[in-house]
């Protein structure tokens, strides 16, 4: 009988442990923690030559504050405080705006950067609104990335 609860709460921390890691490996910020937010911006005022964005640097103060909504331990390994709606596209430091996101795996910060990348050469390129590449971003970057970015991967050609 003790054998079986042993195995039965073993069990249980595994499940629990599991659930747990699953769920902190969400490439997707919680979108009532993290819907987005922008400054009040026009496109043609983020792509002129030298414009510098008020928000600036996130201070280490509110990162730490962007773990604790997540509840993620901010000395944790593997995650950086990011703008979910990038400066660079109007984005500010809003805790609206902030999330922890993945370093590695499948959908990492080097793809979201990539896409946002993309957008602002779109947006300035004057060939997608911003307000509709903010949105795009804010709600799954992941098929926004999929939708602007991998379309102009073009597979190596086959040998005949």
């Amino acid at each position: 009988m003790i054998k079986i609860r042993i195995h039965f709460l073993l069990l249980s921390f595994f499940l629990c442990y599991t659930a747990t890691a699953q769920h902190r490996r969400s490439y997707l910020p919680d979108p009532k923690l993290t819907p987005g937010h922008t400054f009040d911006v026009e496109g043609a005022d983020l792509c002129r030559r030298g414009y510098r964005s008020s928000a600036g640097d996130t201070e280490i103060a509110l990162k730490s504050q962007v773990f604790d909504r997540y509840r993620i331990d901010r000395y944790e390994i593997g995650y950086n405080a990011d703008h979910l709606i990038p400066v660079k596209l109007g984005g500010s430091n809003s805790m609206k705006n902030l999330w922890p996101q993945p370093l590695s795996g499948e959908w990492n910060w080097h793809r979201k950067n990539k896409l946002e990348r993309r957008l602002r050469k779109l947006v300035c390129g004057a060939q997608l609104d911003l307000k509709t590449a903010q949105q795009e971003i804010a709600i799954d970057w992941i098929s926004a990335y999929k939708k602007y970015v991998e379309p102009r991967q073009t597979p190596p050609s086959q040998p005949r």
